[in-house]
């Protein structure tokens, strides 16, 4: 590639860019490829390279390409994931129109599955006209927050060599921080020659933590940033651009290939052009995120899974939180705290009652005190699941979505006072007291868990 895919939307300092992210989930007893319904490559082809090289065909099955109709004309605009035979799942930004917000309708767009070459229409293309298309009611151009949708099929897929679904959830265990995982991204998008591929393209790109993301490029990252979402990519011109949204980023477990994000957006190449910068990171929507929104719309059945609490009458189900005990040289921003209880099958804790905030309380009082840098013993601080990334002074609980209502803050919080403090943490020895914070560094989290 330089990698790339077509951009729909232009921000004023960056260019949402049309792509997909396909990932690779972790099962909950192991797999093979051939055991697998889902995430199979039929087809036996060499291992992957690293940087940019053009796939074969039924290399990645589960690709698909979005065109947009009008009259006779046709129009290639985004990549997209077959997850099920009745579903793509792709970016929102590939979906709306950049002028008006509106969502484009069914009838003018249409799914090619099994492609190698964008405009050759060969034996093994399967063509779908889409039934239905469904956004993300929270998607935010501007940022691109919340950019993931779901298009429905009208007539279902035929799994075939060239033709298969990614498997998608439960989400593998990934690692977003230390650079040491890489996944796949695929698409016909620009090539350094800054023209639309014919075959398609495939990439290795390595995830890159929040912190060197945000350091790569504050102007950028600082307003997009936010728990939905991982960064990865090179900065010396390896990377995704106009023509690969909607396109694909995956990982293998086993032999086996997962959908773990969506290419969301990376930075414009100079002011007043839609054109991709190659030499900065890209954003991606992260799946593990958005399960019950990808769920629901697909209609997936997902074993193995932690369901989302929901209290129940008798004691059926009780909530557990769990708390870390990192070392002096752990320390993690609330991302990787929400990253690190998704890797042991919890989430953020969510502290919703008098009972819950009990529970903590009893936490904060045995976890004692630890050292700083310095060597001065001071209170632990522990994040928790709530934040105000909308940055409007609503916070809302990250797991469930929800408004944040019961509250134990402590004196004068939340207050944002810096409009850095979208984040919040819990600290205190004897006491539990809740603060908003920047979401930067801390050593200790609470997660939860329900059996």
């Amino acid at each position: 590639m330089a990698t790339r895919v077509n951009s729909l939307l232009e921000c004023s300092s960056f260019v949402i860019i049309l792509a997909c992210c396909v990932a690779l989930s972790l099962l909950s007893t192991e797999i093979s490829g051939k055991d697998a319904a889902c995430g199979w490559r039929k087809i036996n082809l060499q291992q992957l390279v690293t940087h940019g090289y053009t796939s074969k065909p039924g290399e990645f099955p589960w690709h698909a390409a979005l065109f947009m109709k009008a009259g006779f004309q046709k129009t290639y605009i985004c990549g997209g994931t077959l997850v099920n035979e009745l579903s793509i799942v792709t970016a929102t930004h590939c979906v709306v129109d950049p002028s008006t917000a509106e969502v484009f309708s069914p009838e003018s767009l249409y799914v090619q599955l099994g492609k190698f070459k964008l405009n050759l229409y060969g034996d093994t293309v399967q063509e779908h006209a889409v039934l239905q298309v469904i956004t993300h009611a929270e998607f935010q151009p501007v940022t691109s927050k919340y950019d993931v949708a779901v298009l429905k099929l009208a007539t279902q897929a035929r799994f075939t060599d060239y033709v298969q679904p990614i498997c998608v959830f439960p989400q593998p265990v990934v690692n977003f921080n230390d650079g040491s995982e890489k996944g796949i991204v695929v698409g016909w998008g620009y090539t350094q020659y800054d023209t639309i591929s014919d075959a398609l393209q495939a990439t290795t790109v390595p995830l890159v933590s929040y912190t060197k993301c945000l350091e790569s490029n504050p102007d950028l990252f600082d307003r997009t940033i936010y728990d939905g979402m991982f960064c990865a990519g090179y900065t010396n011109g390896t990377n995704v651009c106009n023509g690969d949204s909607g396109g694909g980023l995956y990982v293998t477990r086993n032999g086996v290939w997962y959908l773990i994000g969506i290419v969301s957006f990376t930075a414009a190449r100079e002011a007043q052009t839609s054109l991709c910068s190659t030499k900065d990171y890209t954003g991606f929507t992260k799946i593990a995120a958005f399960e019950e929104f990808i769920v629901n719309s697909c209609g997936l059945v997902v074993s193995s899974q932690i369901n989302q609490p929901v209290d129940q009458p008798g004691g059926k189900r009780q909530k557990y939180i769990y708390a870390s005990n990192f070392d002096l040289h752990r320390k993690i921003n609330w991302f990787q705290a929400a990253d690190y209880c998704r890797s042991i099958g919890k989430h953020l804790a969510e502290i919703k009652s008098a009972q819950d905030n009990a529970k903590v309380k009893d936490i904060v009082r045995l976890g004692g005190m630890e050292l700083d840098e310095d060597g001065v013993s001071r209170v632990k601080q522990y994040w928790i699941g709530a934040n105000d990334l909308a940055v409007n002074r609503v916070f809302k609980w990250q797991f469930s979505g929800k408004r944040v209502t019961f509250t134990h803050w402590r004196q004068n919080e939340p207050n944002n006072m810096h409009n850095k403090e979208h984040c919040v943490a819990v600290l205190g020895n004897k006491q539990a007291f809740w603060l908003d914070a920047n979401c930067k560094a801390k050593r200790q989290v609470l997660c939860e868990f329900w059996k």
